[in-house]
């Protein structure tokens, strides 16, 4: 049984003034090429909006958001263009959307990680353990951090066997994912019983938290995953919303470990044609935390 729980992004297109449009309506919805992770409505029960305006320009609104998630100019020589430059923006947004909403089927591993977000006080150096300190709350209760501070997360694998970890950031207003930690794709994400890491302590990798141009606040969502086997998280990075996103192949299946393959379902919009590995015996699990960036 599987934990991905999405349903296709629901699309509807409008325009007020069809005559500016590059595309009629009802052609654009027939040439648009078929998607797992898609499927198209009307504009009441749409998940997603996208407005159809002069010279090309397309604004995406988000369910009851009169603020644009994004706004794209999509000129195109040949008309059969336009179809399949819109269907790979609209899957970006629904990959996004999965892997944020992607929960486990089992709460089997959820007392295996000691986490703690802390503000990075001192970096470590070679001779010199990290200074950090807790952060400080808002008034709600939320965790903050000043932006141009540093973030530090401590992860401990309190399990009697090696646990998988993997940290990713969830950007919502351009929905791109980084991927926190393990460094870089390919280094070892796999923590011995009892070992314990501190991520962006320095003194080569920092997590400086930093605000968009013009903005006061903003809240960045991390996303801890744990699991008993590896995968190759590499393929949970997405760049911003407009920049080009290689999927990660057609392979539905990395590294072969359960989470791997749900990761690449939840971004695909399709699985192999093999039996998931049973969840008792390759468990995976994911926590949430909500960072909140202050001026």
């Amino acid at each position: 049984m599987s934990a991905v729980r999405f349903q296709p992004l629901r699309v509807a297109f409008t325009c007020a003034d069809p005559s500016q449009a590059q595309m009629p309506v009802a052609e654009l919805l027939a040439a648009l090429p078929a998607s797992p992770l898609l499927t198209y409505t009307d504009p009441e029960a749409a998940d997603l909006r996208v407005e159809m305006l002069p010279d090309a320009i397309y604004h995406f609104y988000r369910r009851e958001e009169e603020g644009a998630l994004a706004a794209f100019r999509i000129p195109v020589k040949k008309p059969q263009a336009l179809p399949r430059k819109l269907v790979r923006l609209l899957e970006h947004v629904a990959a996004f959307d999965n892997l944020l909403n992607l929960q486990p089927a089992s709460d089997a591993l959820s007392s295996v990680l000691e986490v703690e977000f802390l503000q990075l006080e001192t970096p470590a150096s070679g001779s010199t353990p990290a200074e950090v300190s807790p952060l400080p709350r808002d008034p709600q209760g939320q965790v903050q951090i000043q932006a141009g501070r540093n973030l530090a997360i401590a992860l401990r694998n309190r399990a009697l066997t090696p646990v998988h970890v993997y940290v990713t950031v969830f950007d919502e207003r351009q929905c791109s994912v980084g991927l926190v930690y393990p460094y870089q794709p390919d280094f070892p994400a796999r923590l011995r019983p009892s070992e314990s890491v501190l991520v962006g302590s320095g003194p080569r990798y920092l997590l400086q938290m930093q605000l968009p141009e013009d903005a006061e606040t903003t809240v960045d969502r991390f996303k801890i995953w744990v699991s008993s086997t590896g995968m190759q998280p590499g393929i949970m990075a997405m760049p911003p919303l407009g920049q080009r996103l290689e999927p990660p192949s057609e392979d539905p299946y990395g590294s072969g470990s359960r989470l791997d393959r749900e990761v690449r379902l939840a971004i695909l919009g399709k699985a192999g044609s093999t039996p998931m590995p049973a969840f008792a015996e390759d468990p995976w699990w994911c926590m949430e935390q909500a960072v909140k960036v202050v001026a």
